[in-house]
Parts: C-alpha cells; sequence; structure tokens
C-alpha cells in the first residue's frame, strides 16, 4: 500500500475546533482510497520532517496564535519550500490566517504571516457565529463559522466559493484555494461533513505519490455527513446568528 505523512501543526494551541477531527477524515478516506497514512504532531520546539505529503493547521483563538508565531515564523522556510513543491495544505480559520500575509489586530498592532496563502486578515469586533453554505467548483460546502475577521484576497486570488448562507471572508466570497491548498472559515469541522472536499485533497496527494485513487464503497460515515449537511442546509441562514 502506497504510504503518506500528514504533519499537523500545533494541535494544542490550533486544534480545538474539530480540527484533530479533519486530520481524523483525511487519514480514514486516505486509507480507504488504498493510502496508509500516518501523522506527525509538530509542537512547539520541535523539528519539522524532512518531507510531507500534506500539511494540516487549525483554528484557535488569538492568545494560541501568539504562543505558536514564533515557532511557526522559525519554521517558515520549510513550510514556503513544501507549499512551493506543491504539497497540499489544509488550513482552518486562525491557522489559515496565520498562513496568509499578515494579521491586523484591533489593538493597531499586526503579527507577520507566512505569505503562503494569498490573503491579509483584519480582525473585527463584530463576530460572526453560526453555519455557513458556501458553493464551490466540486459542489456545496457546509459547516459552521465563528470568527471576528475579515479576508481580503489578493488581486487575482482564487476563492474557495461563493457564499450562499453565512459570512465568509466578509465580501460575499469564502476561503482561497492557491495550486492544491486550501484556507477557510468553515469549521464543523469541515471535511468530515463534507466529503468531496476530502476526496480532493486526497486526490491530491495521490496526484504527488503518482498513486491510483481507490474507489471504494459509500459507508456509514457518507451517511452521518448526508444527515449533518441536511440538518445545516435546512437551519442556515437563521440559527446561531449571534451568541
Amino acid at each position: 500500500m502506497t504510504a503518506a505523512t500528514i504533519v499537523q501543526l500545533y494541535p494544542n494551541e490550533l486544534g480545538g475546533a474539530g480540527d484533530r477531527g479533519n486530520v481524523l477524515a483525511l487519514g480514514t478516506r486516505l486509507t480507504a482510497a488504498g493510502i496508509e497514512s500516518t501523522v506527525v504532531e509538530h509542537h512547539r520546539g520541535d523539528v519539522l520532517p524532512a518531507a510531507t505529503d500534506l500539511v494540516v493547521i487549525g483554528n484557535g483563538p488569538l492568545s494560541a496564535m501568539r504562543n505558536v508565531h514564533g515557532d511557526l515564523l522559525a519554521n517558515g522556510d520549510r513550510l514556503r519550500e513544501w507549499a512551493a513543491a506543491g504539497v497540499p495544505i489544509f488550513a482552518h480559520g486562525a491557522g489559515a490566517e496565520l498562513l496568509g500575509t499578515g494579521i491586523d489586530l484591533l489593538n493597531g498592532s499586526s503579527l507577520a504571516g507566512l505569505g503562503i496563502f494569498p490573503f491579509t486578515t483584519a480582525r473585527v469586533t463584530d463576530r460572526k457565529v453560526g453555519y455557513i453554505r458556501t458553493k464551490t467548483d466540486w459542489g456545496q460546502l457546509v459547516g459552521f463559522e465563528d470568527n471576528a475577521s475579515v479576508w481580503k484576497l489578493d488581486d487575482g486570488a482564487r476563492p474557495l466559493g461563493t457564499v450562499i448562507a453565512g459570512s465568509g471572508n466578509g465580501d460575499g466570497r469564502e476561503g482561497v484555494v492557491i495550486g492544491s491548498s486550501i484556507a477557510t472559515q468553515i469549521g464543523g469541522p469541515v471535511l468530515p461533513l463534507n466529503p468531496l472536499l476530502t476526496g480532493v485533497l486526497v486526490a491530491a496527494v495521490a496526484s504527488r505519490l503518482g498513486a491510483e485513487v481507490v474507489a471504494s464503497a459509500p459507508t456509514e460515515l457518507d451517511d452521518f455527513a448526508r444527515k449533518a449537511r441536511d440538518i445545516i442546509i435546512a437551519n442556515a441562514g437563521h440559527v446561531f446568528s449571534r451568541i
């Protein structure tokens, strides 16, 4: 069986919004596709492996972002090298913002980003909390958003999709895609809820490895995802609009 390595960045600080579920979904779908996966957790002070096949970074509060910021910058060259070499990166929320160009904070200060994703972040006072639906080239994505950020994409940058219900980037678009890497505000966690998006990442990993994806029959996981998606679609736009 073909083998793949998944690096999860800062799971303790940036993994509390269902992001471990995203990693589990990726591992499960890779196995179903005939690719055995190993997860390497990168914590502050660790040395990144020499190579990887997929990078995942999740969401967390500003305090967590500050805690990992120095270590992230110290490992920036390797992460940028991976991105330039076509290693898929899946980034959610605060983790995505740290991989963007920079983050403007409410107190007038800023955090430098790694510049992997072509967008800047502005933290705002208006928090967006609720279900979100987004139309993408691969189909409709659904999930839950909880953020106080506006993402401004660089000119010509490709958004992940167009918002049907919810806020997304704050301009009617959601997320950003560059090559095989994806940044999004959609939580839930998004990958267990949206097998189609997980499949996009699995296909990107398989392509880099020169592996053929083995087709698998629908499982109980697909049924769970469908039922959860149906509930979100039925309630998006008028549930959890404020907390």
